[in-house]
């Protein structure tokens, strides 16, 4: 037999010679069953506030799980971002010095490529000076040879008799 409100309540007990006074067992049961009633309706309202409660503690730890998932989320996000960051960075950084290295080879061949036509350009001077030194000697030995030619004539022209020494 369950012990309720209800049952206490109904309780009858067989009367007896020297028993206890019906009435006080009957008050008694009635305070008994009013007491257990409270204490009954007491224990439920805690039940439901408890499970309410664990219901309020299982969506905070829900909640709590769902944050940390997303904050763990967030991390690995952050984290491939930031690799890819790096990863561009170091990219960047190698066609910088692609680039770099190619303009230095660049310079190089243009420099390079001055100096060789400088000293072409140097070479053909030298040539041409000594073509012009070449020339400037044919023409002074020409102009000697002119010189001398004309000395010679005049020296002939100067030995020769006179028109009038010959008719003489």
């Amino acid at each position: 037999m369950s012990l309720t409100p209800l049952a206490i309540g109904k309780m009858r007990f067989r009367r007896v010679w020297r028993g206890y006074d019906p009435t006080e067992v009957e008050e008694f049961l009635n305070l008994v069953g009013e007491e257990l009633a409270k204490v009954m309706g007491e224990s439920e309202r805690w039940q439901k506030e408890r499970e309410r409660m664990e219901g309020r503690m299982r969506g905070a730890e829900d909640r709590e799980r769902e944050l940390q998932e997303t904050l763990l989320r967030a991390q690995r996000v952050s984290d491939e971002i930031l690799n890819n960051a790096q990863r561009e960075a170091q990219l960047l950084v190698r066609e910088a010095e692609i680039t770099a290295d190619r303009l230095v080879q660049s310079a190089i061949e243009q420099s390079q490529g001055v100096e060789r036509g400088i000293a072409e350009l140097r070479h053909r001077r030298r040539e041409l000076q000594l073509k012009l030194r070449n020339t400037l000697e044919l023409y002074e030995r020409i102009l000697e040879a002119d010189m001398q030619e004309d000395q010679e004539r005049r020296a002939t022209i100067h030995a020769l008799p006179r028109p009038a020494e010959r008719e003489g």
